[in-house]
């Protein structure tokens, strides 16, 4: 288990990796925080950090935005992701996260479905 899991700060990093090239608007938001839109030019990233819970139910979650599409996804949740540095690359079909093991963005996801 990670330290940063529990006790000391986690980063997320989210790149806009979309092809064809394109802008997206990013929103991310916990129970406790919304941390604003931003847009992101392709290849430009957007970065948070936080602390944990406790109780392990941290859970941060991102709408993102761009020509013809709306999609979200849970960015971060504290049962799936053990990371201390966690580094998604948005794609037209989901964000991936990296995997400093295989030193590639192999850890790909679909998006959630949509509400």
């Amino acid at each position: 288990m990670c330290e940063g899991k529990f006790w000391g700060v986690t980063h997320v990093k989210i790149i806009n990796g979309l092809e064809p090239a394109a802008d997206v608007s990013v929103h991310c938001k916990s129970k406790d925080d919304d941390l604003g839109a931003r847009q992101l030019q392709y290849n430009a990233s957007f970065q948070f950090q936080f602390r944990p819970n406790f109780w392990g139910s941290t859970q941060f979650y991102c709408s993102f935005v761009w020509p013809k599409q709306i999609q979200w996804f849970d960015i971060f949740e504290h049962s799936r992701d053990d990371c201390k540095f966690c580094t998604w690359i948005v794609k037209t079909g989901g964000p991936c996260m990296y995997n400093y093991a295989s030193e590639s963005f192999d850890q790909c996801h679909s998006w959630n479905k949509k509400i």
